[in-house]
C-alpha cells in the first residue's frame, strides 16, 4: 500500500469528537474555500512552508535550489513557486528552519502506532483518532485502511468530511466510524461555486446516501452536520429555511453545530506565497449566528453554536 500524506497531526484536541483526540491531517483537498483554515492541506504535494522572521539570511537555501526558484528581493528570500518542484532541499539546508516542508509520507502502521501512544488520555477521556485535512477521503485506500486498523485496535474512530468524491469513497469508510463530521459549506450551487470552487450537488448526494446507508445499521456513527458560517455570504437565513429543510429529512441526524467564521489561518497564506482573500476579517462571535440557529431551532433540530 502507498503511504499517506500527512501535514500534520495534532495531539490533544477537544474539538474534533468525543474527549481528547489525536488529529491527523491528511494533505489534498477538491475545494478551494476561501476562508479555508489549513490552506497547507489543499494541495496533494508537499508544500514548502517559509516563515520569514526566522530567515537569517545565509544564502544556503539560494545555493542549494535545484531549479533556481529561489531568489533576493529587496533583501528577501522569495520563492517562485511555478518553478518550486518542492523537493524540500532549501528546507535540509535551512540551519534556521525559516523553510520547511508541510506534508510527510507515513505508513498506515506508522500511523497507528502514533495514534496508540495516546491510548491512556482516550481510556480516561472517551476519546480516540480523528482523520481531518485537507480532504482525509481522497487518499482513500490509505484512509480506509487507517480506520480499519484503529477499529482493530480497539480506538474510537471519527473523520470530518466535506463529501466532494465518488460515493464508494465514503461508502467505504463509513463501517470504521463511530463519528463522521460531515461539512454542509453553502445551500445555492452558485454560491457554492463562487466560495468553494465547486457546487454542491455531489456533497448534498453523499450527504444523503451516508443517511440511508447507516440508517439501518444497529450500530451507526454519530452523524453531526458542521456548518461554517458567514452571514449573507456563503448563507443567508432563506438559505438556512432551505438547508433545515433538507436536514430535517435525515434520519440519522445526531447533532447540527454551526461554525462562525474565523481568520485564524490567515497567516499560513503568507507562509505558503498565496494571498488570503478575507484578509482583514474579524472573527464572528456566537451572537453573530444566532439568527441562523433560531432557523434550525425553530425546525427542531438538534443544533448549537461551536468553535470553527
Amino acid at each position: 500500500m502507498k503511504k499517506a500524506l500527512i501535514f500534520d497531526i495534532q495531539h490533544f484536541s477537544i474539538h474534533d469528537g468525543p474527549g481528547i483526540r489525536t488529529l491527523i491531517f491528511f494533505k489534498g483537498c477538491s475545494l478551494s474555500c476561501k476562508w479555508c483554515a489549513n490552506p497547507e492541506g489543499i494541495s496533494p504535494l508537499p508544500d514548502i512552508k517559509q516563515t520569514a522572521l526566522r530567515c537569517i539570511g545565509c544564502g544556503a537555501c539560494l545555493k542549494n535550489c535545484q531549479t533556481g526558484a529561489i531568489s533576493v528581493e529587496e533583501g528577501r528570500i522569495t520563492i517562485d513557486r511555478n518553478r518550486c518542484i518542492r523537493c524540500g532541499t532549501c528546507a535540509r539546508h535551512c540551519p534556521a528552519q525559516a523553510l520547511s516542508v508541510w506534508g510527510k509520507y507515513y505508513s498506515v502502521e506508522e500511523l497507528v502506532e502514533l495514534a496508540q501512544r495516546d491510548m491512556p488520555f482516550y481510556e480516561a477521556s472517551g476519546g480516540g483518532v480523528t482523520l481531518g485535512g485537507g480532504e482525509p477521503l481522497l487518499q482513500n485506500e490509505q484512509a480506509v485502511e487507517l480506520l480499519h486498523r484503529c477499529k482493530e485496535a480497539g480506538l474510537n474512530t471519527a473523520i470530518e468530511t466535506a463529501g466532494n468524491y465518488p460515493w464508494e469513497y465514503l461508502q467505504r469508510a463509513a463501517p470504521y466510524c463511530d463519528t463522521i463530521h460531515f461539512d454542509m459549506k453553502g445551500w445555492r450551487p452558485e454560491v457554492c461555486r463562487a466560495w468553494l470552487g465547486r457546487d454542491n450537488e455531489q456533497m448534498k448526494d453523499n450527504l444523503r446516501r451516508l443517511d440511508g446507508e447507516i440508517s439501518g445499521w444497529e450500530k451507526k456513527p454519530q452523524l453531526i452536520v458542521r456548518i461554517p458560517l458567514l452571514p449573507n455570504e456563503n448563507f443567508t437565513v432563506e438559505d438556512f429555511e432551505l438547508l433545515g429543510d433538507f436536514l430535517c429529512t435525515l434520519q440519522s441526524l445526531s447533532k447540527v453545530e454551526i461554525l462562525p467564521f474565523h481568520n485564524l489561518g490567515q497567516g499560513k497564506y503568507e507562509q505558503l506565497g498565496r494571498s488570503y482573500e478575507l484578509k482583514g476579517r474579524v472573527n464572528l462571535k456566537a451572537e453573530d449566528a444566532e439568527p441562523y440557529l433560531h432557523v434550525l431551532q425553530a425546525k427542531r433540530l438538534p443544533v448549537t453554536i461551536s468553535a470553527m
